[in-house]
């Protein structure tokens, strides 16, 4: 399953590359879905990037469901990257056997610029049945992560789904 999907940013392409390529393992300050987010040698270190790859805790439980990202691929002067989404911790029947995301910026002047995400996602057989639904779910949730990006590196600030995800955290920790 592919989707494709491109946003304006009114930030320069060397704004959102920063947080997005230069700041990989920090995810968890802008992603809503990720609290918690660190540098791991998960793979080939590339020329001009800051990280090899990092985990994405998806929860707040220690053996909870994580993200286990790689570079495939990175191009410091092009602004262009590719990731592989691996999960770990993963019920039984979790449906993903990997995920795929190939990330550019642009600049399209007047301070602007446009980010691309290509992603794929390699589901398990028996999961054909549920299609429809994953591609849904999944083209909300890349265009949510697309925008908690623009929106955090626009105003500095992280997104109020982030905000409201970091209260709750706040109100569960203190309970």
């Amino acid at each position: 399953m592919k989707i494709t999907k491109q946003m304006k940013v009114d930030a320069p392409a060397d704004k959102v590359w920063r947080v997005w390529a230069h700041e990989f393992d920090d995810a968890y300050q802008w992603m809503a879905s990720v609290p918690s987010s660190y540098a791991a040698d998960h793979g080939e270190h590339f020329a001009g990037a800051h990280s090899d790859g990092r985990t994405c805790e998806l929860n707040a439980k220690p053996d909870g469901l994580k993200a286990v990202e790689q570079f495939l691929a990175y191009d410091e002067g092009s602004k262009t990257a590719t990731v592989r989404v691996d999960f770990a911790n993963t019920p039984g029947l979790f449906p993903v056997r990997y995920n795929a995301v190939e990330v550019s910026m642009v600049d399209t002047g007047d301070n602007s610029s446009e980010m691309t995400w290509r992603f794929e996602s390699h589901i398990k057989p028996w999961a054909v049945v549920m299609y429809p639904a994953l591609r849904k779910g999944f083209d909300v949730f890349v265009g949510q992560i697309m925008e908690e990006l623009k929106y955090f590196v626009e105003h500095d600030t992280p997104h109020p789904r982030k905000l409201k995800a970091l209260a709750k955290a706040e109100r569960v920790t203190s309970a």
